[in-house]
């Protein structure tokens, strides 16, 4: 639960930081049967607009995707800066990935390290 040092606002403890493409911690997460019971104002927005655009409320952004069991939160400065894109950030990927293949070609295979000695 996070508490802020100048105003004493409470986080509610449902809350925790998103650990999968989240480079700058800046996303929360939540599972969506816990929002319902804390946060049914924003659970009624959010089920009326799900997987098609995020709500504000506050000082945060909601979203949650059409089939998804997790709302994420994230700062509404940040969301109207970036809108949805905010929500999924770019993350590094491997060689073997599709669009890193798209972007800088298949992997090439190394031919000669068979047999070598």
């Amino acid at each position: 639960m996070r508490v802020c040092p100048k105003c004493g606002y409470r986080d509610e403890a449902i809350w925790r930081p998103a650990k999968m493409h989240n480079p700058s911690g800046d996303i929360d997460i939540a599972r969506d049967e816990d929002v319902k019971i804390w946060l049914p104002k924003i659970w009624e927005q959010l089920s009326l607009v799900r997987g098609k655009e995020a709500i504000i409320e506050g000082i945060f952004a909601y979203y949650i995707g059409k089939r998804a069991h997790w709302v994420r939160r994230i700062a509404a400065q940040i969301y109207e800066q970036c809108g949805l894109a905010a929500f999924n950030p770019p993350y590094e990927t491997s060689g073997h990935s599709k669009l890193a293949n798209q972007v800088f070609g298949k992997p090439k295979k190394i031919v000669g390290l068979e047999g070598e000695s």
